[in-house]
């Protein structure tokens, strides 16, 4: 074997090295921690991995606030040498990151929500739409006629924002009127705090909006602080072990869930799919459906909330 030869040979198999070596693993990051949403899409993407033979390093910070936590998560999943990432982020400084990793030739999947750049995929829900189901829901419960709480989220999470926004437009054009306006911020302590100081008076409103798992949270346990469990028509978004006994306990009126598990699971195939030079759909949207104590006990219902 001549000398050039010799050089084409190892090229060969450096490169061969390099690529198996992108191949063997996928970072999974999420916006935010527990065992509810966050861990239903870790779960969702771990399966996909098993699957694919794919190992899958899924972490998350426990605040969705903390973009630096974020990026630090990002850039230590990432040395670990994947050849793909699915990220729900948190910020959108994270356009920086992904079109980074895009310039070492590592494609990136949005899950959740989507802060544009050049992320080659988004799955998630129809936040917007999603939003106004709930609105229409809270409308036909109150018959078009009543006052309701908008506890939003933060202004900086645009998936949130969306849900808000949405149910909104439905409720107002159902013939509701937004009482209360407020952020509730992005963790069930603060949550619980600061819906305490907005239900402090709740003679003049009928109904309350959560658009997330830890606004809904913090909020049932409000209710229950203030011995008010059950009195108004609180419909809340995704769904966790304590809002499910809430609804069957009719404490909660009904809550809207999202498809996390399929988020994450179809996050790691549509990345898999791009590290293998195939083409994949830029937008996908995984559903979401109103779960209250009508269809709770359907065989899809209960599938879907684990239960």
């Amino acid at each position: 074997m001549n000398l050039h030869i010799k050089k084409l040979f190892v090229i060969s198999i450096l490169s061969f090295m390099v690529s198996s070596a992108f191949a063997e693993c996928i970072g999974v990051i999420t916006a935010g921690g527990g065992k509810g949403f966050w861990g239903d899409i870790s779960d969702g993407a771990k399966q996909a991995g098993k699957e694919l033979g794919v190992t899958i390093y899924a972490r998350g910070a426990s605040d969705e606030a903390n973009k630096e936590g974020q990026k630090q998560v990002i850039k230590v999943i990432m040395d670990e040498g994947c050849g793909g990432l699915v990220l729900a982020p948190n910020a959108k400084e994270r356009n920086k990151d992904v079109a980074d990793l895009k310039k070492k030739g590592i494609p990136t999947v949005y899950i959740d929500r989507d802060l544009g750049g050049d992320r080659v995929s988004v799955i998630k829900t129809n936040n917007f739409a999603a939003g106004e189901l709930a609105g229409n829901e809270m409308v036909k419960a109150l018959k078009g006629k009543g006052r309701v709480a908008l506890l939003r989220l933060s202004k900086d999470v645009v998936s949130t924002t969306a849900r808000e926004n949405g149910f909104m437009k439905a409720a107002v054009a159902g013939g509701l009127e937004i009482a209360i306006d407020t952020f509730l911020g992005t963790t069930i302590g603060k949550a619980r705090s600061k819906a305490e100081k907005a239900l402090s008076n709740t003679s003049n409103i009928q109904g309350i909006f959560t658009p997330n798992e830890s606004t809904s949270t913090g909020v049932l346990v409000t209710l229950e602080k203030l011995n008010k469990q059950g009195s108004l028509v609180h419909i809340g978004f995704d769904s966790s072990k304590v809002m499910i006994d809430s609804l069957n306990n009719h404490h909660i009126y009904g809550f809207v869930v999202q498809r996390p598990f399929k988020m994450g699971y179809d996050g790691v195939n549509a990345v898999y799919k791009a590290m293998k030079g195939k083409n994949i759909k830029e937008n996908i949207d995984t559903g979401v459906v109103f779960v209250n104590s009508n269809n709770i006990k359907q065989k899809s219902i209960k599938q879907m909330l684990g239960i």
